[in-house]
C-alpha cells in the first residue's frame, strides 16, 4: 500500500510540472517583447510554481468557461481574405508542392501551406526578419532556426518552433507566426482555446473567443495595450494534428490591428 502511494503522488508531481512546463511556454508565446523597436520597460516572463494552485490537470471533457464565442462587437478581430492572387515564382512553387512545416518565402512573400496563408510586405513598411534576427527576438541559436527552416528539424523535435517575424519599420508593431507541440509536455488532446486559456491569470477580466481568420475558426485571447507593456497583443490559435498554429500580434503606437491582419491572403 506505500509503495502504491508513493507511486501517486511520484505521477502527480510529474502532471504538475508538465502543466507548469506548458503554462510557461504559453506565456512565454504571448509575452515576447516588440521585436521593431527597443522597449524601454522590457517584459518580464513570470515563473511559474509546481505547486500552484493554477496547474491542475487539463480535462478534455470539461468544458471551459473562459472560453466563448465571437460576437459582433468582436468584428475588428475578424478578417478575411480572397486567395491571393500573388504570382509565384518557380522556385517557391515548387517548394509548396512538397512544404516545409515552417513556410518559404519568395520575393517579398511568406508562405505557409500548413496554415493556408501568406503574408506579404511587399509595399508597406512591413519586413520580415531573417534567421538571424528570429534567433535574437525569440533566443534561440541562429543553428536552431536555420534548421527548422530547412527541413532538418520538425515540430517534434521542439515545444515551440518558429516560422517568421515581419516587424513594421516606423511602429515596432510585429508578427510572429509559430507552433507549439503540446505532446512535449503535456497531453496532444489540448485546444488551441485551453492552451491560450493557460494564460488568462495574468490578466483581468478577458476571455478566450473563438473567431473567423481568413476563412477559419480560431482561438482568440486579445490582451489590451493597458494590460501589457508591449502593447496591445492578439495571439490567434488553432490546432493542425497535434501542432498548435499561433499568429501572434503585438501592436504599438497605437496602431491599428487591421494594417497587420491585411498584410495576409489565404492560399487557397
Amino acid at each position: 500500500m506505500q509503495r502504491k502511494r508513493k507511486k501517486i503522488r511520484k505521477m502527480t508531481r510529474s502532471l504538475k510540472s508538465k502543466t507548469a512546463v506548458l503554462a510557461v511556454a504559453a506565456m512565454m508565446v504571448l509575452s515576447l517583447a516588440g521585436c521593431g523597436k527597443k522597449e524601454e520597460e522590457p517584459y518580464i516572463s513570470p515563473s511559474f510554481n509546481n505547486e500552484s494552485d493554477d496547474n491542475q490537470k487539463y480535462d478534455p471533457t470539461v468544458e471551459n468557461s473562459s472560453v466563448t464565442d465571437a460576437t459582433y462587437g468582436d468584428a475588428e478581430l475578424m478578417y478575411d481574405a480572397e486567395p491571393s492572387g500573388q504570382e509565384m515564382s518557380e522556385a517557391v512553387k515548387a517548394s509548396m508542392s512538397d512544404p516545409l512545416e515552417a513556410g518559404v518565402y519568395g520575393e517579398g512573400i511568406y508562405y505557409n501551406s500548413m496554415a493556408n496563408f501568406a503574408i506579404n510586405v511587399n509595399e508597406t513598411n512591413w519586413s520580415f526578419y531573417d534567421a538571424e534576427g528570429v534567433a535574437a527576438a525569440t533566443g534561440l541559436s541562429v543553428e536552431d532556426v536555420d534548421n527548422f527552416w530547412y527541413g532538418y528539424k520538425t515540430t517534434q523535435d521542439a515545444e515551440t518552433s518558429y516560422c517568421c517575424i515581419a516587424y513594421d519599420n516606423k511602429t515596432g508593431s510585429n508578427i510572429i507566426v509559430s507552433y507549439v507541440n503540446p505532446s512535449v509536455t503535456l497531453f496532444p488532446e489540448i485546444t488551441a482555446e485551453d492552451y491560450l486559456a493557460m494564460a488568462l491569470n495574468r490578466y483581468d477580466n478577458l476571455l478566450v473567443k473563438r473567431i473567423k481568420f481568413l476563412g477559419d475558426t480560431w482561438a482568440c485571447l486579445d490582451i489590451p495595450a493597458d494590460q501589457n507593456p508591449a502593447g496591445r497583443r492578439v495571439c490567434y490559435a488553432k490546432k493542425s494534428g497535434d501542432i498548435l498554429i499561433l499568429v501572434t500580434f503585438t501592436m504599438q503606437d497605437d496602431q491599428e490591428l487591421s494594417e497587420a491582419q491585411e498584410l495576409f491572403s489565404r492560399l487557397k
